[in-house]
């Protein structure tokens, strides 16, 4: 029994550090985006492509690591996982080309939907009772951070040491999450509960035919992307056009990562006494408010009224977010695996899509940046407005 016990606390310290490798992962580099552009000879747009193609690959990882999860196993998964993440992490240290850069973001891209699968099936394996939704919090914490973080990492490393080494850092993180692997984890897939590709398919073909599960997905992947946008575009904004330098850009990004972290806490104090889809509606508010704060100063840029905008809309998107993943996984509690695979990849490839339309425009004022939002937010409210009315056909 003690023994047992001892395995279960090892699990709710993995699986978070597993998750953690994902959250890291797309940010840490982000205010190098304007310097790498310069040594490579690649333009702002192609720099900030390099997060798009992040976020394909991270898309297609998350369905090819799902299968693989549920038929080979946790283990073999995680470790091929991060393998490929340690591969493409080396190869982006020593690139000399954007065209290295790219293939080695789209290894590493690939590579985290291999941790975010297993980190969530190893929970659902082998923690039990009312601690599995502590280990739950831990693990969106453990993700969550990563974008709070990492950019203000990252703009340290950029301004004292250089931007290869945030591939570094990225290569030793990996290093260490492997050990752990290697030293502690156990296979948790019963052999006489491992699916083949063809019924993990099905699977899916059952979920997309939901159309609230298609309604929660649009809201998740304007809401990823609303709090995604400005490390895409803000890199450039704050370094290349008002000549700021990659640590200042950094302390920005880390302010609107602590609005969402906020906003996140925020919501989980009121979860248990106002409904969920209140505390939704509420975080549309916040969103369209920052939207507001942003084109107030039209003409040009101004730096102070884009991050008070993109701080609310930040902090609206921890309302939004975690509501929006609860209610779509609620609908599958049979196939949560499955479910938060599909959930997952088109959330990312609708961020992916975001971020290479913005990476295509000028956005040379703040009424430029705050109609990427606009259309942001009524591709929200396009999800929000259908579960809204079956609810209320519902209650009829």
């Amino acid at each position: 029994m003690n023994a047992n016990k001892r395995y279960e606390n090892f699990i709710v310290f993995l699986a978070p550090l597993i998750n953690s490798v994902g959250g890291i992962a797309i940010d840490l580099y982000a205010p190098s985006l304007p310097s790498i552009g310069h040594e490579l000879s690649a333009s702002p747009s192609l720099m900030q492509n390099t997060i798009t193609i992040t976020l394909l690959f991270y898309a297609l990882g998350q369905l090819f690591f799902g299968v693989m999860a549920d038929a080979r196993g946790r283990r073999p998964a995680v470790l091929m996982g991060l393998t490929v993440f340690l591969g493409g992490s080396l190869l982006a240290t020593v690139a000399t080309s954007i065209e290295m850069l790219l293939l080695a973001r789209a290894l590493q891209g690939f590579a985290i939907g291999a941790c975010q699968v297993v980190a969530r099936a190893l929970l659902v394996d082998i923690v039990k009772g009312p601690r599995f939704y502590v280990a739950i919090i831990y693990l969106s914490l453990a993700f969550g951070l990563g974008p709070v973080i990492a950019p203000y990492v990252g703009g340290l490393i950029e301004v004292h040491l250089g931007w290869r080494y945030n591939f570094v850092l990225y290569t030793v993180y990996a290093l260490i999450v492997m050990a752990f692997v290697f030293a502690g984890l156990k296979e948790s897939l019963a052999p006489c509960a491992r699916r083949s590709a063809l019924q993990t398919v099905g699977g899916y073909r059952y979920i997309l035919a939901d159309g609230r599960f298609r309604s929660s997905v649009i809201v998740l992947g304007s809401s990823f992307s609303a709090f995604l946008l400005w490390n895409v575009f803000g890199p450039h904004i704050v370094q290349e056009r008002l000549g700021h330098d990659a640590q200042y850009f950094g302390s920005t990004a880390l302010a609107v990562g602590s609005c969402y972290l906020v906003g996140t806490l925020v919501n989980r104090m009121l979860i248990r006494r106002v409904q969920a889809a209140a505390l939704m509606w509420t975080g549309m508010l916040l969103f369209l408010l920052g939207i507001v704060a942003i084109a107030v100063m039209s003409a040009g840029l101004n730096l102070v009224s884009i991050l008070g905008g993109i701080m609310l809309i930040a902090f609206g998107q921890g309302f939004i977010f975690s509501n929006a993943m609860a209610r779509s996984m609620s609908l599958f509690p049979d196939r949560a695996g499955v479910a938060a695979s599909l959930q997952g990849c088109l959330m990312l490839i609708f961020g992916a899509l975001a971020s290479g339309i913005v990476s295509a425009l000028p956005l040379a004022s703040n009424l430029a940046i705050s109609g990427v939002f606009l259309v942001l937010w009524l591709v929200a409210l396009s999800g929000m407005l259908p579960v809204r009315v079956k609810r209320q056909a519902s209650v009829a």
